[in-house]
């Protein structure tokens, strides 16, 4: 089934409005010249009444010179002459009235005409016998009033006529514009509820669909490209299924490119978390270096020892000598295995940390990273305090080497921001409502206001200027840990100079 387009739809209503709104216009148009036509015919009618008078006058002056006829012969022709030139003009305006195509209108224009044709017959016979020249008998005198007399009561009849004409037009045109005002009221009602209704098909036709789309368009900002729209649901317009159409093609593509962009971010933010572990391990390296150097003097220095004695006694091993051999191999494994576990914990850092998570005990990452620090050449004059909560374990679900990671990267930042002497860390942990709280603080040159809401911005970096490490990404990385593990960090200072908190909480974990 082809649909209309929604431009030929909106041309098509507005043309069936506009040819509504004229034939109304018209036909109001129409009716209300007929009732200007009733009353220009009653405004005639009315002007031709004086003409009517003036006959009556004339015809009363003849009535009343047929007193003495002889000595007003001429004053009485002049009289009718002018009472019947009014009737002529009477009557040749009147044709126009009764001639009509209104059979009303020539049926009541009919008796005017007949009493004014009447009245003229009348006077015009009197005038000719005036015009005669013979004297006047006095019943002769007598017969010529009484037409007169007739005359003038036709004349009155006919003035009657035309009152009861013209009341009768304005009835009639009183009707009708009544009548017409309730038909242009109908009309303009109707033109009323036109537009209404094409309001309402416009609103379907336009509206729906844009909220619809409106509505796709808000969930692919919220990243939710699975929910298409439904052309079908568009209207029957094709130009919004059409769009529809697109709109799902669109969300399709972007679902796909949002899709690749996250692989990239995923592989980027995995080289650099690993950028920035090897870096913490590069760092940790040179304090390590000089932490192993101890124990390997110790070990070559109690090996020389043994063999210098093994070699020089030739005589078989007294007791005495194999007791002090054997103590110094114990000093010797020990001290190996003193090394063995440095450089176990410093490589689990620098490992690549799977994906998986495993229920840890927090507690015991906090004491491997504090072993890790507290034997680094540039903060063995700061003191580290670990305050961890013995009553019950620190357990989450976590990646391990995620959360030395992070752990690191605090304490490291909070030694380095204390000063040489007086200088002191406290890392305290501890469970509260149902989550695992760590706090890294310390005493040292704290934050601004300006500071604190940038502190976890990638590049930031507000450290000493005598600084050498220090890239802006170590507490960025630290926050995306943090929140990938469904856990919160915070900041906190109270200004320059009065030291720094920064509190890790992560959901804690019955099963540790």
């Amino acid at each position: 089934m082809v649909h209309m387009t929604l431009q030929r739809k909106f041309l098509l209503h507005n043309l069936l409005l506009v040819l509504g709104l004229v034939a109304a216009g018209a036909i109001s148009v129409a009716r209300l010249m007929g009732v200007r036509k009733q009353v220009d015919v009653s405004h005639s009618v009315y002007a031709e009444m004086r003409t009517i008078g003036s006959v009556a006058v004339d015809a009363g002056m003849v009535k009343g010179l047929l007193s003495d006829p002889a000595a007003n012969q001429k004053q009485i022709l002049t009289h009718l002459d002018y009472a019947i030139g009014g009737l002529d003009q009477f009557v040749l305006v009147s044709k126009g009235y009764g001639d009509g195509t209104d059979n009303s209108m020539k049926a009541a224009y009919a008796p005017i005409n007949s009493s004014a044709l009447s009245a003229r017959a009348h006077l015009q016979g009197v005038a000719d016998r005036m015009r005669t020249g013979g004297a006047l008998s006095e019943a002769d005198a007598a017969g010529q009033r009484a037409a007169v007399e007739t005359a003038m009561t036709e004349i009155d009849q006919a003035a009657t006529s035309c009152i009861r004409f013209i009341s009768g037009r304005q009835e009639h045109a009183s009707g009708e514009l009544a009548t017409n005002l309730i038909l242009i009221a109908a009309l303009s009602i109707a033109a009323v509820l036109a537009a209404i209704w094409l309001s309402v098909i416009h609103h379907r036709l336009v509206m729906r669909p844009l909220l619809r789309l409106r509505q796709g368009v808000r969930r692919v900002a919220d990243a939710q490209f699975a929910q298409t729209l439904d052309p079908a649901a568009m209207g029957s317009s094709p130009e919004f299924s059409e769009l529809a159409l697109e709109f799902n093609n669109m969300a399709g593509e972007l679902d796909q490119f949002y899709r690749r962009l996250e692989e990239q971010v995923r592989a980027k933010s995995q080289q650099l978390l690993r950028s920035e572990r090897l870096a913490s391990v590069g760092f940790l390296a040179a304090g390590v270096a000089h932490e192993i150097n101890n124990p390997l003097n110790i070990i070559s220095g109690y090996a020389e020892l043994t063999t210098r004695r093994l070699e020089c006694d030739q005589s078989p091993l007294e007791e005495e000598s194999r007791a002090q051999a054997i103590g110094n191999l114990k000093i010797i494994r020990e001290e190996a295995f003193r090394c063995k576990d440095i450089t176990e914990k410093l490589l689990s850092l620098s490992r690549n940390g799977s994906e998986n998570r495993e229920d840890l005990d927090l507690a015991s990452v906090v004491r491997d990273v504090a072993t890790m620090t507290q034997g680094l050449r540039p903060y063995r004059d700061r003191r580290l305090t670990l305050k961890l909560d013995a009553s019950e374990r620190l357990g989450v679900r976590a990646n391990l080497t995620e959360m030395k990671q992070v752990l690191l990267n605090l304490t490291i930042n909070a030694l380095e921001s204390v000063q040489p002497v007086g200088g002191e860390v406290r890392i305290e942990g501890r469970r509260k409502n149902g989550w695992v709280e760590l706090c890294v603080e310390d005493n040292g040159r704290g934050m601004g206001a300006d500071i604190l809401p940038h502190v976890f911005e990638p590049f930031f970096s507000a450290r000493r200027p005598n600084a050498e490490r220090g890239t802006g990404l170590g507490l960025s990385i630290t926050h995306a840990i943090v929140e990938s593990h469904q856990g919160r960090i915070e900041a906190e200072s109270e200004g320059p100079g009065r030291g720094a908190r920064f509190t890790v909480r992560l959901p804690a974990c019955a099963g540790v």
